[in-house]
């Protein structure tokens, strides 16, 4: 099933218009909300949607405002949800019953929306949301979901490497990048309990599901290595080596692997892509270091490859 994407901004509507339609568009798309600017200038908004069949995802960016979800909200909203917020830019003051959270870029909430609440955005903000039904959250967490809002980080130093893979995906779903909907949900179900659930998160498996995620995304960048993937799962090369170990390969195997196969596949398609494009689109700085890695995995040169396979009726290249 193909993913239901939807746009909406204050830009295509009068400036007098705009709070009222921001907070009908987010009552139908995410979540009620009253919302009111912080000065005399019109909100400047607008959002991304993607909808699969029991989660939400959207993308935001927002001049200053506050919004707050009230007693009311919450009898009209129907289903009884988790929402995870991760913030990219601006900070956000988080006003709850309990007390006050000041939450940063890199920095994500995961806030019980059953509770009353209201976020402040002196300066504005842009971030990621994924919104969950709360039976499907406290399954995946195996503990009920938390009354007061919580914060992980999922960029930089101390960055939670599952809450960074969600993050990603987040961002992937709404620009329309993650597949079907069955898979963008599958795919956010099992980071969901990678970050959530204590099993998840002390599971060698979940490490290596997160190190071949951060592989995927970046294997055009050159500068693609060990100490980096590491890094970005919060993990030291040596505890990295031990998780792939344990599957009889190295994280360097992994790396040229993949590349291989991107480079296999894009030969394989229309057209005649240059050898020296396809190598750079992999990662490659070395046309020479290309050629003798895609022979020596494949039996066949690349520009052999790409002959035979925009030749009629060519027999099928090597997997």
């Amino acid at each position: 099933m193909a993913l239901t994407l939807q746009r909406f901004s204050t830009a295509e509507v009068d400036a007098e218009d705009r709070v009222d339609l921001w907070e009908d568009h987010n009552a139908r798309a995410l979540l009620g909300l009253t919302c009111r600017t912080l000065d005399d200038r019109p909100l400047d908004a607008w959002e991304l949607n993607a909808r699969t069949g029991a989660l939400d995802f959207a993308r935001v960016r927002a001049s200053s405002h506050v919004v707050e979800r009230t007693g009311r909200h919450i009898s009209e909203g129907g289903r009884d949800e988790v929402v995870l917020y991760f913030l990219l830019a601006g900070e956000s003051f988080f006003y709850h019953r309990d007390g006050v959270l000041l939450v940063r870029p890199g920095e994500l909430l995961v806030c019980d929306v059953s509770q009353p609440f209201s976020r402040g955005f002196a300066r504005g903000l842009e971030e990621l949301v994924l919104k969950v039904p709360r039976p499907v959250f406290e399954g995946l967490a195996d503990h009920p979901a938390p009354l007061q809002p919580t914060t992980l980080r999922f960029h930089g130093a101390g960055a939670d490497p599952h809450a960074a893979s969600l993050a990603r995906l987040v961002g992937a779903t709404v620009r329309g990048d993650a597949g079907s909907a069955e898979r963008a949900e599958d795919e956010a179900i099992q980071l969901l309990g990678a970050a959530f659930s204590r099993e998840g998160r002390e599971s060698a498996a979940a490490y290596r599901r997160a190190a071949l995620r951060f592989i995927e995304q970046h294997l055009g960048d050159p500068r693609l290595s060990v100490p980096r993937v590491a890094a970005a799962v919060g993990l030291s090369e040596r505890q990295l080596s031990r998780v792939f170990r344990e599957q009889e390969t190295t994280v360097a195997r992994e790396i040229l692997e993949r590349r291989l196969a991107r480079a296999c596949a894009l030969l394989r398609g229309p057209g005649t892509p240059a050898i020296g494009s396809v190598a750079r689109q992999c990662g490659f700085t070395s046309h020479a270091h290309f050629t003798r890695a895609f022979g020596a995995r494949f039996g066949v040169a690349p520009s052999e490859l790409r002959r035979s396979s925009q030749a009629p009726g060519a027999p099928r290249p090597p997997a």
